[in-house]
């Protein structure tokens, strides 16, 4: 009797056993996997997201990086549960679902409504760049140039620093995006906020029947003819490259650089950190924004553990972490930030009258190569 109950009680156990191994895994392959793409993103700060995501998750992730010379489409995202990409007029059009409103309260009020359309918040900020001015300190130091907080101040600074060196202002014009950057700040500056979407929309509506620049975007481009027939910018600026950018910084012959905070932060720190960074300087009597993309997170499904990854990646935690990695700013009201520079650039973004503005290259075109076909038409004008 007692060898009878105690084969019954093997056996059970055996029966248990075999049943964890055989169901455990079945239970965890079946377990749907958090499917995240990446549009446009630089590829160091897809890993980068990736593995807080996963953290966050508590499990791997699939990440999807779509064709970044692709028209954002659902068709390229129908298979995704979350999406990061700049916030952009393609992202609006693949109608996101809604972010809640608990998450977007880490976010500043400016930030946290440069995403709504039609009363719903269509993604969620996570990081942000900036397109910013940089001053040179020692020939800004030896010649007592005001900071440049107005248009008329920084041209006036251009016109001082010509006499003490070759180039007061470099673009790195041969790059598309930096191109467009430059030219959205400029518009921005020159007519504000308010007018600058009015020729986002009239650029866009200009690609999509195949016309020619807008007449207002013009007159932008006039402004930047006449700082280069002046001497004001390197007369060759739209064939510089990031590499004849250090070099001309190498030789100090440069008094200032317009650039993104990303491309800043490409620029050895031995050469940059002698360069303090500014708002693009505005026209006086102009309502200004900030030329600032900002790397978005879009929910695509209805995937349960959705809104939960994305509330934690805008807690502190998360937001520092992202910070520190990438050296973008963060998004998130108090979460500490990687330097000066981008806690700079988020108190800019949460104070400006305008709030964060994207840039031309997200804000008008419908795909990468209508992008291209009017960064050259812009070149062709400034040639002329």
């Amino acid at each position: 009797m007692f060898r009878k109950s105690y084969i019954k009680i093997f056996n059970s156990i055996a029966a248990a056993v075999l049943s964890v191994f055989l169901f455990s895994p079945l239970t965890s392959c079946s377990s749907p996997k958090l499917k995240v793409a990446f549009y446009q993103i630089p590829e160091s700060t897809q890993k980068i997201l990736t593995e807080e995501i996963s953290t966050i998750a508590g499990r791997d992730v699939k990440s999807i990086t779509l064709d970044p010379e692709l028209p954002l489409t659902t068709k390229q995202t129908k298979k995704c549960d979350l999406l990061f990409t700049y916030n952009s007029r393609s992202l609006i059009d693949l109608n996101p679902k809604q972010i809640s409103e608990e998450t977007l309260n880490y976010l500043p009020s400016k930030i946290r409504y440069s995403v709504i359309q039609n009363n719903q918040f269509y993604a969620l900020p996570i990081l942000l760049d900036n397109f910013e001015l940089a001053v040179y300190s020692t020939y800004a130091n030896e010649l007592s140039l005001p900071a440049p907080q107005t248009y008329e101040t920084f041209k006036e600074n251009l016109i001082k620093l010509k006499q003490h060196t070759q180039y007061p202002l470099i673009v790195i014009g041969s790059d598309d995006v930096e191109l467009l950057g430059f030219i959205s700040a400029m518009t921005q500056s020159m007519y504000g906020v308010n007018e600058y979407f009015e020729i986002c929309s009239e650029l866009n509506k200009a690609q999509l029947r195949n016309e020619e620049l807008p007449y207002r975007l013009r007159v932008v481009l006039d402004e930047i003819k006449d700082l280069s027939v002046k001497g004001l910018i390197h007369r060759g600026w739209l064939e510089l490259t990031f590499k004849d950018t250090e070099f001309l910084m190498k030789e100090h012959l440069i008094g200032s650089i317009a650039t993104y905070l990303r491309t800043h932060r490409q620029i050895s720190f031995n050469l940059i950190k002698y360069y303090d960074s500014y708002i693009f300087p505005q026209h006086t009597n102009t309502q200004s924004g900030l030329i600032t993309p900002e790397i978005c997170a879009a929910k695509l499904s209805d995937f349960s553990d959705s809104e939960r990854i994305l509330e934690e990646l805008v807690k502190n935690n998360s937001q520092t972490s992202l910070s520190e990695k990438t050296m973008l700013a963060p998004a998130a009201s108090v979460a500490q930030s990687s330097d000066a520079q981008s806690d700079d650039v988020r108190y800019w973004s949460a104070s400006i009258y305008g709030g964060p503005v994207p840039c031309l290259t997200e804000a008008s075109f419908t795909s990468p190569q209508q992008m291209h076909v009017y960064a050259a038409k812009i070149r062709e004008y400034l040639k002329s």
